[in-house]
């Protein structure tokens, strides 16, 4: 896996563990790319994270089987994806 899809997944465990804890397990992650840049961007400062950059890589990670686009909650302009269940979780 490359370094920046590991970066994407630990940003995604981590909020999926903090929403667990917040309102308790069994309800799905989900995170719109605009977010998910939020959050590279607060977690690893001094780097640049395009949307664009972004969204290729959580495209490989959904043919990975580790994420998926969610169908209703995605419109155009705005992917949002929902974190699969993962052995780190």
């Amino acid at each position: 896996m490359s370094d920046v899809k590991s970066k994407i997944m630990q940003v995604l465990i981590e909020g999926a563990a903090q929403q667990d804890a917040t309102l308790g397990s069994g309800y799905p992650f989900r995170l719109a790319t605009w977010n998910i840049r939020c959050a590279m961007e607060r977690k690893f400062p001094g780097v640049e994270w395009r949307s664009s950059d972004l969204r290729k890589e959580l495209i490989e990670l959904a043919k990975d089987g580790l994420v998926s686009k969610c169908p209703n909650e995605s419109r155009i302009g705005q992917a949002v994806w929902r974190l699969k269940n993962c052995k780190s979780r």
